[in-house]
């Protein structure tokens, strides 16, 4: 029962949501990554929920389906991957109940060649997940080989690493407000700091248009004297009737 639950609850997450004031970042380097990751399977078996939440993040199924299963019976299931298609991760999961304590069932996968990948037996739920490198059909075979005992099954498979958005791939407003409070600081501590620094230079060419003035004022009267006492001289010479 709680693997139908997380599966409805996924499917519902999965659901198109109101528009938030959030922003996705960039995507990481690997795209590959986190369906490598998911494939890998667990050194210690948890329990369902951490395995779920380790390996079946962003699951969305293309196959959901809840169908009786009558006893000695096999229901079967085909997925394709297409002729040099790249490895694709496969995950999904089975949920087994019926109206006896007793709801087990046998599961298992096989590849293009017919060689078993995954098995499960005796089990009343369970999940899956493996990348899928070789193209052809792979197989999902679920079984009851129980005497007139009818159970019903909820089988779930979908193709791809679809990640939902995690709260540390958005940016809220409340951060778009701080970047630009932030930037807006900066801009003014620069303008600050370059009108200081202008207003010290235009003090500086101020200053030295000032001595520039003065150095020329004090030229010009020693250039007016020089030029006052070599007339003078000159008048003195010409006006002394020795010389004449």
């Amino acid at each position: 029962m709680r693997l139908l639950l997380l599966l409805l609850l996924r499917i519902c997450l999965a659901q198109p949501r109101v528009e938030q004031d959030f922003e996705a970042q960039e995507p990481p380097d690997n795209p590959n990554a986190d369906a490598l990751e998911a494939a890998q399977d667990d050194a210690v078996h948890g329990g369902l929920v951490d395995e779920w939440d380790k390996h079946m993040e962003g699951f969305t199924p293309e196959l959901l389906l809840t169908f009786p299963l009558p006893g000695r019976s096999d229901e079967f299931f085909y997925e394709d991957i297409p002729e040099n298609s790249p490895p694709v991760l496969i995950r999904g999961g089975f949920f087994a109940s019926a109206s006896e304590e007793t709801s087990t069932v046998e599961f298992s996968i096989h590849d293009p060649k017919g060689k078993v990948i995954f098995e499960k037996k005796d089990q009343a739920e369970g999940l899956f997940h493996f990348i899928a490198k070789r193209s052809g059909t792979y197989t999902f075979i679920v079984s009851n080989h129980r005497w007139m005992e009818e159970k019903m099954v909820t089988f779930a498979v979908g193709k791809g690493n679809e990640t939902h958005l995690q709260p540390q791939h958005l940016t809220t407003m409340e951060d778009h407000i701080k970047s630009i409070e932030k930037t807006l600081v900066d801009i003014q501590t620069e303008s600050t700091y370059l009108w200081i620094r202008q207003k010290s230079h235009m003090k500086a060419v101020e200053n030295i248009h000032t001595r520039v003035l003065s150095f020329c004022v004090v030229e010009f009267l020693i250039l007016i004297g020089v030029s006052g006492f070599q007339v003078y001289y000159i008048k003195g010479l010409l006006s002394d009737r020795r010389l004449l």
